[in-house]
């Protein structure tokens, strides 16, 4: 059948449909039919079925009629028979609610869109966009179409999406010789789209020089301004088009014009890194020390960004390379915290300081770690910062790259010795903060072998194996179990949920039996004596009767000799990451030396917490 329609073949179509009639041939949908013949430009096929009485103005899942089929394929004869038919001329449908007007413009087919507005074919019909035929005819930069139209009485300043007119769709596709034409037409060259955007500064924005020359020449206001204030100098700045803001500038635009952030277009394009257009705007003299509604400098974006042959042509020309924004950081600690390694060696090799705090109370080596990045933490150590500097709860920047997960700065600052310890001032401690931020357990490990204490309580009384416990951390848990961590009680009642509270407490909380069973085998009757002595309060927080009854059984016998054994030679052996090494000098036999070091502690194989 295709290659009927594609040949157009009037006398076997006819054979074909005499068939179809007779029952011989069954063709499901002569609609679908008809779309084809029309999509091929098949005339004759057309007429046949239309004397079948196949519905003219029939419609295809996307709401297509024959006519758009036609229009759309540019078949003259097709759509001129349709026409002929009495089709409907102005009917909406395919996927952007397009009418064969509006299909006709968009591929640039001027015959047909003579014989459809000679039809009766509304010129300003709008899609499902509320764009007109001559707003899309302009989008594709069909002159031909667009003259005839506007020949039609078409309304040049119509609006569409987003109320663009034909010219902001012809200026941002950078059809000069159209939007030449829609000016002479007296197009509206001060109009606004949606975020308050003329044609002139559509042009800046994507760069069209030409065009902005024309609008210039056509007296467009240089230093009108969007919605958001913004001029098209800072468009033009934003995306990098230097001819454009040499163009703007020479025509009077005002350099130092802010946008309701208080943006300026020497801001856009620090922001940006667009190096020509800054030494443009320097050269022409601009304020390079004006300030944004955060107190930020075009000196602060650049060094943010990491910009720093930016940098250096802002400092020569006078940026103040000490000035605070709004949140007391300088452009070397916005470098820092965004790990920009270059720009802080670059702003340090100017004079920048080093002792400022932010306002959360944070030093350029905090902000370094929160980046995660080595090389700026190497690079600030180099200049004499203390590893160990404290800022606000008193927290040291290893904490900082912990709190943020930041993995290579945490091994960073272990590597290089940092403090694990706690001072009495201290909020926090590293193992507990670190064990309460999931990290990886290589890196707890390795903080205990550094030295950090199982038994060091933070400022809530906590101890590390309380946050192992309420995550359920198994491999983290007998890690700390080995090093003798503590199971100290600091509440009356091991039964009462609270905080702070013991591991053991907390485990019953928890409701998790692994971790009651790990904890009564690790400490034997210290816990036991504990649980049996408070039992007959006890009740579970969610009222399960089955871990009141595993509590009952592990403990209403006395613990085995070899685990109350197991607990009285390892608490001569003192705490910390050196247990397992005095272990191992014990010179135990396999069996004992492995269960010295809890090989009877399997964490679950699913780690289930339930």
């Amino acid at each position: 059948m295709d290659d009927i329609i594609k040949q157009d073949d009037y006398r076997e179509l006819q054979t074909q449909l005499a068939l179809h009639k007779d029952g011989s041939t069954q063709w499901n949908n002569l609609e679908s039919l008809m779309f084809s013949c029309c999509g091929h430009g098949a005339a004759n096929c057309v007429a046949i079925l239309l004397e079948l009485g196949v519905d003219k103005d029939c419609m295809d899942e996307q709401r297509m009629t024959p006519l758009m089929h036609a229009v759309k394929s540019g078949s003259v004869e097709v759509a001129k028979l349709l026409i002929t038919w009495g089709c409907q001329i102005n009917a909406l449908g395919g996927v952007e609610g397009h009418s064969a007007l509006h299909l006709a413009a968009v591929n640039g087919y001027l015959e047909l869109c003579e014989m459809l507005v000679q039809a009766g074919a509304n010129v300003n019909v709008k899609n499902e966009k509320e764009d007109t035929p001559l707003i899309v005819a302009s989008v594709f930069g069909h002159l031909p179409v667009v003259k005839h139209l506007l020949n039609c009485h078409a309304s040049i300043n119509c609006r569409g999406y987003h109320e663009c007119s034909a010219l902001h769709e012809a200026t941002e596709h950078g059809h000069y010789e159209l939007c030449s034409y829609l000016i002479a037409a007296k197009a509206g060259l001060e109009d606004e789209d949606t975020f308050g955007n003329t044609p002139l500064i559509c042009a800046a924005e994507k760069g069209h020089v030409n065009l902005v020359l024309l609008y210039l020449a056509q007296g467009a206001d240089v230093n009108r301004v969007s919605h958001s204030g913004t001029t098209a100098l800072h468009y033009a700045a934003k995306e990098g088009w230097t001819s454009c803001c040499k163009v703007l500038l020479h025509h009077g635009a005002e350099i130092d014009a802010q946008d309701i952030r208080r943006f300026t277009p020497l801001m856009m394009a620090a922001l940006e890194g667009h190096e020509n257009v800054l030494k443009l705007m320097l050269d022409a003299k601009c304020n390079v020390n004006m300030a944004a509604y955060n107190r930020r400098t075009a000196l602060h974006y650049a060094a943010e960004r990491g910009y720093s042959s930016c940098c250096r042509l802002l400092i020569h020309s006078g940026a103040w390379v000490e000035g605070l924004d709004a949140d007391l950081c300088s452009p070397v600690m916005l470098a820092a915290w965004k790990g920009n390694v270059e720009t802080t060696r670059l702003l340090l090799d100017y004079g920048s300081t080093l002792n400022r705090w932010s306002r959360l109370g944070l030093s350029i080596l905090h902000l370094a770690a929160e980046s995660g990045s080595t090389e700026c933490c190497e690079l600030l150590l180099e200049q004499g910062m203390d590893i160990n500097i404290r800022g606000c709860e008193n927290i040291m920047p290893v904490i900082s790259a912990i709190r943020c997960h930041r993995m290579s700065a945490i091994r960073f600052f272990i590597s290089k010795g940092c403090a694990m310890g706690k001072k009495t001032e201290d909020t926090h401690t590293v193992l507990n903060e670190a064990i309460f931020r999931d990290i990886d357990f290589d890196v707890i490990e390795k903080m205990l072998a550094r030295g950090a204490s199982p038994n060091t309580v933070d400022a809530n009384s906590t101890l590390p194996l309380w946050h192992a416990v309420d995550s359920c951390n198994f491999p983290v848990i007998k890690l700390l179990l080995q090093c003798n961590s503590e199971y100290s009680v600091k509440t009356q009642s091991v039964l009462v949920p609270c905080s702070p509270c013991s591991p053991i407490s907390h485990a019953i909380h928890r409701e998790n039996p692994t971790l009651i069973q790990w904890l009564v085998a690790a400490y034997s009757e210290d816990v036991a004596r504990l649980l049996r002595g408070t039992e007959c309060q006890y009740s579970s927080p969610s009222g399960s009767s089955h871990l009141l009854s595993l509590v009952r059984d592990l403990v209403k016998q006395p613990q085995s000799l070899l685990r109350q054994c197991r607990r009285a030679i390892r608490k001569q052996l003192g705490c910390g990451y050196v247990v397992n090494q005095k272990v191992c000098k014990l010179k135990l036999p396999t069996l004992l030396h492995n269960y010295m070091l809890f090989s009877d502690l399997d964490p679950p194989s699913d780690l289930d917490v339930s």
